[in-house]
Formats: C-alpha cells, structure tokens, sequence
C-alpha cells in the first residue's frame, strides 16, 4: 500500500472508535434496508426516511461515545457493555460493507441486462441470491472470526543471519511474544497455558515485546505472577508498550520486578546475555503516543545506539515497529517489535499481506529488511479491541540466528 493511501487512512484507523460510532448509523441503516428489501421482499423505506433514520443512528451513536470510551477504562458490566459496542459496531460495518459492495455490483448489471431484454424481477431475483452469498460469506467470516479465529495460536520459525555473530552463538534460539493484552481475555488459566506452551519450546531467549497488560490495573499482580513462570537458558527479557502506558509503567514495572524478578525489563537499558561470546540485548519504553504515530524519533534510542559495544551484536527490543528506521540508521542489526497484531483482519492472501494495520504502517506484520537491519513484526497472542482474528492467527515467533 502507497504511502499517501496510508495517510488517507491513518487518521481513520487512530480514531477507531470515533468512525465506528459516526458509520455504525449509516451501515446500520444499510444493513437493515438489505434485510427488509432483499431478505424479506418488501418495500424499503424510501431515500428520505432512509437518510433520517441514519442521521438519527449516527447522532445516537456519536452521544453514547464519551459514555462508552470511559467504560473501556473500567471495570465490571460498564467495560463489558463497551467491549459488545465494539464487537457489534465492527460487525455490522462489515456486513454494511458486503452489503454495499452488493448494491454497487447490482445496479451497473442491472441497466446492462435491462438492455438485452431481461425483465427487473428476474434481474432482482438473480441478485438476492448473489448478495446472499455474499453477504452470508461475510456473516460466516465474523463468526469464524469471533469464534475459532480468534483462539488459533500459529508457530511461526525463522533464521535471520546477524553481522558478527560468534560461530558458538549460531543456532540460538529466541522466542518472542508480543501484545499479550492481560485482562482483555488472555488471564488466569490460559494466561498459565501460554507460559507453558512457550517453555516447551526450550527457548534460549524469551523476548517480550510490549503490551503485557491492557487497561485494568486490577490484573497486573496476577499477571505478573504467572508471567514469573517463563523459563529460557539464557533469560526472558521485555519491554512495555503503549496499553502498559495506559495500564500504568511504574506499577507495571514494579510488579514484574517484586513477583517476576527474572523477567529482565528494559526500559532505557543495555545489558548483555549471559552467552559464551558476547550478545546484547536492548530496549526502552513505548512512548505511549498514538496508535498511528508515524516517523518517531525517540532520544533514548539514540543513546542507546550510541552505547552500543563494539564486540558483539545488540538485538533491540522496541513495541512500535516505526521505531525501525531510527534503529536501522543506529546499526541494530535484529529489531523485535509488536503493537501491530498483525492487523486482526487479513484478506485471504499469502501472508495476509492486505490487512488493517496495512493501512497505517508498512511494517505491518512478519520480516523487513533496511540498512543491512532486520525487523520482525509479530502478530501478538492478545488483542486490545474486539475478540476478532481472520486470516491473521495469535503467534508466537522462534527467530534462530545465524
């Protein structure tokens, strides 16, 4: 996706919510009008009422915005009523979408066919059973989606070559999670399988890329609790991104060192892994700005570029993945970022190349290569917004190096 398309799109993508309240009126409408035209065969309810029941939704919705983005702040059925506001607004933006996409098709055909002589109710009774497919398609889509699409976690393996690596140090495995979301449903139980699932890979690294918790400070004493349970040869090491922000750094920061004092979090440091030749690791805290925040520059990467030493290579832990560039430009040769979650909806294309994220961020999801740098975007095990993943399955990543 071109540049200038994604910043078309980044203003729209870094006000989800807003856009969802202001389209959710108008798909609603559309939606509705398939049902009643199409499903049920009756008259519709005319252009004009049509566009005052939509500004009617829209206002409707635009005034219980405020209302519900403080929710997702809080706890209990508040949050949960915020949460089903996402699930359903998504959902019915891309039924409205199907539907749309339907209408579009059908109107151009129908005037071509009209043409050759086919009658408007043969045309019509031809297209109620095509935007059916179609529609149902989407509906089948959002329900694997909310469903199975959600729950799949995929292993993904790959080898990245790092300038100046040691003949020991080649092979050594570093498994990599990334936006784990803690208290927007990955706690408890299956939080406690996650961990198990990552220690069975026998890991020589674990690296956490930000994004541990979510929003609810309720849940980081736990969290942390059952993150102390992850085990590597050589270590487990994080940084915090944006939702810790949200969560809170200090108090996230604390509880991981006073109950998961073997995660080693870096926030501004360099430190080097316990490995026969030298590795270093680094990392710092997200800057916690916007979700569509674009060509950063942050100075405590700069001065971490600067202490970098001279007889090892320092794999760099950062959430944003915009962050690339700066660390390419400073010699990081292996960047490990997040926050992208692989953009929660793919289309069905090789490696889900066209996704949300897509729309806002080149580096989306998977490997980039600049300046002899190497960034790898995970899709994350959490999710922030609605439970919703197509084609666009939880990760987690094995990077050996060589």
């Amino acid at each position: 996706m071109s540049a200038r398309f994604r910043d078309f799109f980044a203003p729209l993508i870094g006000n989800l919510f807003a856009v969802l309240a202001v389209l959710l009126g108008g798909m609603q409408v559309l939606v509705g009008h398939w049902v009643t035209v199409v499903v049920a065969g009756r008259e519709g309810p005319g252009l004009a009422l049509g566009l005052v029941l939509a500004a009617a939704l829209v206002y409707g919705n635009w005034r219980l915005l405020p209302v519900l983005r403080r929710a997702r702040f809080t706890h209990g059925w508040p949050r949960r009523v915020a949460r089903l506001y996402m699930s359903v607004g998504l959902g019915t933006l891309l039924l409205g979408i199907a539907v749309g996409l339907s209408w579009i098709g059908f109107l151009p055909l129908q005037g071509l066919l009209g043409l050759v002589g086919v009658s408007a109710e043969t045309s019509f009774a031809a297209f109620r059973v095509a935007s059916a497919a179609i529609v149902g398609t989407m509906a089948a889509l959002l329900l694997w989606g909310f469903t199975g699409g959600q729950t799949r976690i995929e292993r993904t393996h790959l080898r990245v070559a790092l300038p100046g690596l040691a003949d020991d140090l080649r092979g050594l495995r570093i498994v990599q999670i990334s936006d784990l979301h803690i208290g927007n449903g990955l706690e408890g139980r299956r939080l406690e399988r996650l961990v198990e699932r990552v220690n069975a890979l026998e890991a020589d690294l674990v690296a956490l890329t930000g994004d541990l918790f979510d929003f609810d400070p309720r849940h980081v004493e736990e969290g942390a609790r059952r993150l102390a349970g992850l085990r590597a040869r050589h270590g487990v090491y994080a940084v915090l991104g944006n939702h810790d922000g949200y969560t809170g750094m200090e108090l996230v920061a604390e509880s991981l060192g006073r109950l998961a004092p073997q995660i080693v979090l870096l926030r501004r440091d360099l430190v080097r892994a316990p490995t026969g030749s030298p590795l270093y690791l680094a990392g710092i805290d997200d800057p916690t700005s916007r979700f569509t925040q674009r060509n950063l520059h942050l100075p405590e990467l700069e001065e971490l570029g600067a202490r970098q030493p001279g007889d090892g290579p320092t794999i760099l832990l950062v959430h944003r993945p915009e962050a690339f560039p700066q660390a390419a430009r400073l010699g990081f040769p292996l960047v490990l970022a997040g926050h992208t979650h692989g953009g929660q909806l793919a289309l069905p294309t090789r490696g889900g190349r066209y996704n949300l994220a897509g729309l806002v961020t080149r580096y989306h999801r998977g490997l980039f290569s600049e300046n002899g740098s190497v960034l790898y975007v995970n899709r994350g095990v959490g999710m922030a917004g609605p439970a919703i993943r197509i084609n666009c399955a939880r990760e987690i990543a094995t990077i050996e190096l060589a």
